[in-house]
């Protein structure tokens, strides 16, 4: 049996296919996770000026929030980099002992980012 982890998907029509198929006109398909997932990370951004931590360690985690959502608006975003640098956002709020006092809208955006990246984002999940 095989299991597919694959999220929220939206299809006009959906086509299993057990040989081959011929697609006329071309096959259009868009990355909607990588807008959601920017959009996660802007909001945590955005959230991070409410917990209250040393200056050093606000500027070390938004330089790395920032970092993933300047990578998760390109073009051909990279998940592994995307997900090391949500890992050290996280890993840096969780050294300052600031994940307790982070909030839940910060939180949020942080677990939502993570499980936006599917399997490489389990070990950034999981510091959550």
């Amino acid at each position: 049996m095989t299991t597919f982890n694959i999220g929220t998907q939206n299809a006009a029509s959906i086509n299993n296919v057990g040989g081959d198929m011929v697609i006329e006109g071309g096959l259009h398909a868009s990355a909607q996770w990588s807008y959601e997932l920017r959009s996660e990370l802007v909001r945590a951004s955005e959230e991070l000026p409410r917990v209250p931590i040393p200056l050093t360690v606000r500027a070390k985690v938004s330089d790395a929030m920032l970092s993933a959502a300047a990578e998760a608006g390109n073009g051909k975003p990279d998940k592994r980099r995307i997900a090391d640098l949500l890992g050290r956002a996280i890993n840096t709020l969780k050294e300052a002992g600031a994940l307790t006092a982070a909030g839940n809208s910060l939180l949020e955006s942080l677990r939502r980012a993570a499980s936006l990246l599917g399997p490489v984002g389990a070990a950034a999940l999981a510091l959550l």
